[in-house]
């Protein structure tokens, strides 16, 4: 009874979903449709390898990165530029390292990103674990993002353009269709 159930709410969703394309409301795969192509998320101790080398890389080729330290509305409060700016942005990346765990702001914005994540699919999401995490600083909720969405490990010198390459095509990667329920 409750399968048959829960295939009668797809079907309506589906049926839904259909009406909606009709109606010219179609899902976003391009990053036109944003102001920004990626939106930074990084603890401040981090903030030299974010500016003078991803910043600096993604920039070089064209591609507009938000960062809260010159993208942000001055007198707005950061709660609102950080939704606000995240919602400008085609993909969200994540600078992941010891120091981002022990950042409670940090883990606010990771929340924030995450319920994108469920709406738009792992790819919305971009890990880059730049320095390891100390299991002493692993929490479970960063375990689970881990577990569940590739993340790229950043090591300078061998491996470093791949590494580069990598970024470049998952920030340009359009979005898969996202997970779908109903409950």
């Amino acid at each position: 009874m409750l399968n048959c159930q829960a295939n009668i709410r797809n079907l309506i969703y589906l049926f839904r979903v259909g009406k909606w394309k009709r109606k010219g409301y179609i899902r976003l795969n391009s990053s036109e449709c944003f102001e920004y192509d990626a939106f930074v998320i990084y603890c401040d101790s981090d903030r030299q390898w974010v500016h003078s080398e991803l910043l600096k890389r993604l920039e070089e080729i064209d591609l507009k990165v938000c960062v809260h330290y010159r993208d942000f509305d001055v007198g707005e409060s950061i709660t609102d530029n950080i939704t606000n700016y995240v919602g400008k942005s085609w993909k969200v990346i994540v600078v992941m390292s010891n120091n981002f765990t022990k950042s409670e702001w940090c883990q606010w914005e990771l929340d924030l990103v995450q319920e994108r994540r469920r709406r738009h699919g792992k790819e919305a999401l971009i890990l880059i674990m730049q320095s390891q995490i100390d299991s002493s600083h692993m929490t479970n909720s960063i375990r689970s993002l881990l577990d569940t969405t590739p993340h790229l490990q950043y090591q300078q010198g061998l491996g470093e353009d791949l590494f580069w390459s990598v970024i470049t095509k998952a920030v340009r990667k359009p979005f898969k269709d996202p997970p779908t329920g109903i409950l």
